[in-house]
């Protein structure tokens, strides 16, 4: 797809772009793992299917010898000591002889010493247009059909770029990453990057997080010497930030072989993938990549001469169907499927539903160090920044439906709660639904509410939650944005029609225009709003990123027939010796059982201390 500057006249012409959508399914119960292979980790004391429409894609580390012990000994190992941008200016410099002033009906007037008023140029207001420019996947696209959407497209915001975005991201420079001959200091270009120069940058932001990620940093310090993924061979589509960075070095410093690719178009800090390809990982990503570049870069992680991974690392089941689709033939030398977000997860119990899951698969979202923590304090903190980063808009008294009240959900209603915004919630489970009411939320149907509502948010991971009668109907001004991993949550499809104006005010914020002047203000094209638009917490996401790596670890070095091809969540023994890792940041100190209780109580000492049923 291309971004072309129309205008007024040629907007009816504007055509309607397709996008492929995602559709969930409900997921099969899960299985709990044996904790056979982590029953030696004491706790510190101190302390898509491939037949089915592919999904649209979501926009928007260094080989070691030695042999791999399992994830328990690895474990074991371990003790943690909005208004739109103006355009630029007509007005001329002001000097003693002429005065400016302004007519009545707004235009610009220049007023010269001999008392005569003239009529500045007025600036011509232009339109986007979304050109249809559909191509298949092996077909080479133009330069303009590959240049990033996420650009500012009038020239007043071209630099506008929140402060989340590169350092080099303005428009100086046109050229795709993929028509680019980039070199490392060591004279490899398997990588493809906006640009290499950009790796100090990178290095620096690196080195920020690391000091936010203790847990990380103790795998990686304690465990590098056993190399408990000596052979590993992982390709990864994860968002590509500097957390994602140190997760991968760990990964590298412990034995594995990576290459990776970015599962949102406007996630990937562009200085941290030039990083990551200056210390030698094959990086192929960028901010703002087309549908067609999302593609060409994961196909670039998997289809490489002499190189076929054994372990896959998704977030969103995108890598995952992409060799499903066309390298089936991977998984007879796969050993296991990491996935960490609900799209994800879905889509794996429909391969499971469908008995085409040919692995063993590691369902990490589910898992309670990353629904009780990455999905509920992540999203807590991240939603006010992504929002304040794009419109700059006050909280207090705005009224705000939130769709969808799980872990997302109800850090996403604290946050704006607590800054004094009236929040709605719409639910579909009565169990969430009541919770919602419990913490003092009015719960609603979207239908009853769309009307007065200042702002839209959708974390359901379902698809069409707001739909074009539902757009129609918002007052002008709505913002509507998503907190959900897949961009189907918003039928942003629907608003690619001739009658609308698309009018782009910032990256990432588009104003889309009714014909009777109304306009919503759409952030992020209806993807994941804080990945896309602003940052988020590195602390909380070092809880993910060590889940990550121990499910990698025990998948990898799990003898044979451990697990069968299904989808498996973490033993609940992983999950408190991940939490346990980061309790010294906070000089948190554990209470310890006695024998006697312990033996009251019928639990090890050393854990785990609920049932795998247990609910936090």
């Amino acid at each position: 797809m291309s971004v072309q500057v129309v205008s007024a006249a040629a907007a009816a012409k504007v055509p309607e772009v397709d996008l492929k959508d995602l559709s969930p399914s409900e997921a099969e119960p899960q299985r709990g793992l044996s904790t056979a292979a982590v029953s030696s980790m004491a706790p510190p004391a101190g302390g898509g299917d491939p037949e089915a429409p592919a999904p649209t894609a979501e926009r928007p580390p260094a080989p070691g010898p030695g042999s791999g012990p399992t994830a328990a000994a690895a474990a074991a190992a371990f003790s943690p000591a909005a208004g739109k941008v103006p355009q630029a200016s007509a007005m001329k410099r002001s000097d003693p002889h002429h005065q400016h002033q302004r007519h009545h009906d707004g235009g610009e007037a220049l007023l010269s010493p001999d008392g005569t008023v003239t009529e500045a140029p007025r600036t011509v207001k232009k339109q986007i247009q979304f050109a249809d420019q559909k191509q298949e996947f092996n077909k080479r696209p133009s330069k303009i059909g590959r240049r990033s959407l996420s650009r500012s497209i009038s020239q007043s915001s071209t630099d506008s770029y929140s402060s989340a975005a590169s350092y080099t991201d303005s428009s100086d420079d046109e050229t795709s990453p993929r028509d680019k001959q980039q070199k490392n200091s060591k004279g490899s270009s398997d990588f493809c990057v906006k640009n290499i120069k950009q790796a100090e940058f990178g290095r620096r932001e690196i080195e920020i997080a690391e000091q936010e990620m203790p847990a990380l940093m103790a795998l990686r310090k304690r465990a590098q010497g056993e190399k408990p993924l000596a052979g590993a061979k992982i390709v990864g589509c994860t968002h590509i930030t500097a957390q994602t960075a140190v997760l991968m070095e760990t990964l590298g410093a412990l034995g594995a072989q990576c290459r990776w690719a970015a599962c949102n178009i406007y996630s990937t800090l562009n200085e941290v993938a030039a990083a990551l390809a200056e210390s030698g990982f094959p990086v192929f990503a960028w901010k703002g990549e087309s549908e067609d570049d999302f593609w060409w870069c994961i196909d670039r992680c998997v289809n490489v001469e002499g190189w076929q991974p054994n372990m896959i690392l998704d977030d969103g089941g995108d890598l995952t169907h992409w060799i499903y689709k066309k390298y089936p033939n991977m998984f007879k030398k796969i050993k296991g499927i990491v996935e960490e977000s609900v799209t994800g997860v879905h889509r794996l119990y429909q391969l499971s539903k469908a008995g085409k899951l040919c692995v063993p698969a590691m369902n990490v979202n589910d898992s309670v160090t990353k629904q009780k923590f990455d999905n509920l304090y992540c999203c807590r903190e991240s939603i006010l920044d992504g929002l304040k980063r794009t419109t700059d808009m006050m909280f207090g008294g705005k009224q705000v439906v939130v769709c969808g009240y799980g872990e997302v959900g109800k850090g996403c209603c604290a946050a704006l709660k607590a800054m004094g915004s009236i929040v709605y919630v719409t639910e579909i489970d009565p169990i969430c639904a009541l919770q919602a009411c419990m913490d003092g939320f009015r719960l609603v149907k979207l239908n009853e509410v769309i009307r007065q509502v200042d702002i839209v948010i959708t974390c359901t991971g379902n698809k069409n939650v707001v739909t074009r009668e539902h757009l129609d109907r918002m007052k002008n001004g709505c913002i509507v944005c998503n907190m959900g991993h897949s961009n189907t949550e918003i039928d942003v499809a629907s608003l690619r029609t001739p009658e609308l104006t698309w009018e782009r005010v910032r990256s990432q914020v588009d104003h889309v225009i009714w014909p009777d002047g109304k306009r919503i203000v759409l952030l992020a094209e209806g993807r994941l709003l804080n990945l896309s638009c602003s940052t988020v917490p590195t602390f909380v996401l070092s809880i993910t990123a060590t889940t990550q790596a121990l499910a990698l670890i025990e998948l990898y070095n799990a003898p044979e027939g451990r697990y069968k091809q299904d989808v498996y969540l973490l033993p609940k023994k992983m999950d408190e010796y991940v939490a346990s890792l980061h309790l010294p940041t906070f000089d948190a100190h554990l209470t310890e059982l006695t024998d006697e209780q312990a033996k009251y109580l019928g639990l090890n000492k050393n854990g785990p201390f609920k049932p795998n049923y247990y609910r936090y």
